[in-house]
Order: C-alpha cells, then sequence, then structure tokens
C-alpha cells in the first residue's frame, strides 16, 4: 500500500527516510530509497542516497514513507468497520515485502563494498519474508492461533539484529554466527561479563522500544499451551445454567475477534519497522 506524494508541493520530515520514484509505481526495482536532510544553517535541503550522493529533491517527482508508523483503531470504532481495518493493515503488512527487497538492494550497493554483516542482514531480510507469508496464510485461513506463533520468532528476528549493535565488532560476530556460534555466547561491549541471553537482548531493546516486553510475554502465551489454548474450543458459557458450550476445530473459534487478528498484524509491522530501521542504520554506516 502506497500513498504517493509531489515532491514539489509536500516535502518530507528531515531525518525521514523515504521512497522516492519518478512514477507512482509498484515495481520497487524502480524505487529509490533515501534520506531527507537539511544544511547546517537550515537554508537548503538534500536527499542522502546510498551511493553517498545528496541530490536536490527536485531530483525525483515523488516520494512515500518507508516505515508506516502510528497505525491504529481509534478509540471510537464500531465493531461492523473491524473487518476494514483489517484489511487495510494486512494490505500494509504485505507491502513490506517490496521494502524489504528494497532495503536488501540498497544495503548492498551502499559503499560499494559487501562485509559478513551483509550475509547476516541478507538472512534477517529472508526469514522475515518467509515469517511474514507465512503469518498471513495462517490469518487468512481463520487460524489466528498458529498465526500467533510466528509473531514470537518475527520478534527474535528483530533481537539478533539488535544483539548485533550490543558486540564490540558486528562483522566478527557476523562471520561466528554464520559459523555456527550461538548469539548467547557472545557479551555484550559494555559489560563484558554480561552474555546476550534471549532475556538480556528483550530487556535491552526494550529500553528503546518499551512494548517489546509486552508482545515477548504475550506471545508466551501461544508458545507454551496455556489458558489461550483452552479457551479458544468454548463458544458459550451459560452462568444460569451451569453450562459450557464448546467444540474442537482446527480453525478460529468465536472467541476470536477482527480485533485480535488487527493487534497481530499491528504488532509484526511494528517489528517489521525495528529491522529495517537497524538496516538503513547499516546502510548509513558503510557509505
Amino acid at each position: 500500500m502506497l500513498n504517493w506524494r509531489e515532491i514539489t508541493s509536500d516535502l518530507p520530515d528531515i531525518e525521514q527516510i523515504v521512497i522516492l520514484s519518478d512514477e507512482r509505481i509498484t515495481d520497487f526495482r524502480k524505487w529509490t530509497l533515501g534520506q531527507f536532510l537539511e544544511n547546517d544553517d537550515k537554508t537548503a535541503y538534500g536527499i542522502l542516497i546510498h551511493s553517498n550522493k545528496i541530490v536536490k529533491p527536485e531530483s525525483f517527482a515523488f516520494w512515500t514513507p518507508f516505515l508506516i508508523t502510528d497505525l491504529g483503531v481509534p478509540g471510537d470504532y464500531k465493531g461492523e468497520d473491524l473487518a476494514q481495518y483489517l484489511f487495510a493493515f494486512k494490505e500494509i503488512l504485505k507491502s513490506y515485502e517490496h521494502r524489504f527487497l528494497l532495503m536488501a538492494r540498497t544495503s548492498q550497493l551502499s559503499g560499494g563494498q559487501v562485509f559478513h554483516f551483509d550475509f547476516y542482514l541478507n538472512g534477517t531480510y529472508s526469514r522475515a519474508l518467509s515469517l511474514i507469508e507465512g503469518f498471513m496464510i495462517l490469518l487468512d485461513s481463520k487460524n489466528y492461533l498458529a498465526a500467533s506463533h510466528l509473531v514470537r520468532p518475527y520478534l527474535d528476528n528483530f533481537l539478533r539484529l539488535f544483539a548485533a549493535h550490543l558486540v564490540k565488532n558486528p562483522h566478527e560476530f557476523a562471520n561466528e554466527v554464520m559459523k555456527g556460534k550461538k548469539v548467547e555466547k557472545f557479551f555484550d561491549k559494555e559489560n563484558q561479563k554480561q552474555a546476550l541471553k534471549d532475556w538480556y537482548l528483550r530487556e535491552k531493546a526494550s529500553e528503546s522500544y518499551p512494548w517489546i516486553n509486552d508482545v515477548y510475554k504475550h506471545t508466551s502465551d501461544y508458545i507454551h499451551f496455556s489458558s489461550k489454548h483452552i479457551y479458544n474450543p468454548i463458544v458459550k458459557v451459560d452462568s444460569e445454567n451451569s453450562t459450557i458450550g464448546t467444540y474442537l476445530t482446527k480453525y478460529d473459534s468465536d472467541t476470536i475477534t477482527d480485533f485480535n487478528r488487527i493487534e497481530a498484524v499491528l504488532v509484526m509491522i511494528e517489528i517489521s519497522n525495528c529491522i529495517l530501521k537497524y538496516a538503513y542504520g547499516w546502510a548509513r554506516t558503510k557509505i
């Protein structure tokens, strides 16, 4: 889902990462990824692209945000509108396939060199594409419980990328992980006694993204058998007659709503933003 804006009349925010194009097109191969900047005295603007070249904004006709943020359902929503919100948010999540492919191309081209960390990132991108695809298939087949399982490894995908920013030498880190060394065997460069255990990565990442702790704990209820699985087949509770209606199904019961599905989709989008933001930072470092 793209919302192209004319660059001559609607400039991006300063420091904003944007997709640039001469046409309103969905072909990511014709997009350019850049960042809108201003000079020190704030009298001129330019767009930094991966070749370390700053071009005038009017060098492109259109732009659209690279990261889709601040999504949500209004507090005064109507129940009958949830299906439309769900459809719109799923379309946005689908658009991240092209955003990842654009980021992969940009990070490879940036600086004109390829490092071990580029291969590490390629693994991150590939895993992201696979998990998004699986998540969407399961969600569309009314299998929310299985789809929710994939949110946890998707969060892990970001945390393992985040780990590279905690070590002293990201390239050595990437090379060693490629050889089979576990991330938990590395240590925080700021605390040489602290191994990069899953809980530590989660706590450190939560300093910048407080929602991560809640997502981690919430998705743990789907990874491990919990009350969420027990309540899924319950379709009716009659307190007056002390009866419970239940049935076994491989699909969602009525206890799963479109609001639940929307929450899961929005988390997937937000995790995608985290991955891509850190990946863009690497592309900037390479310049």
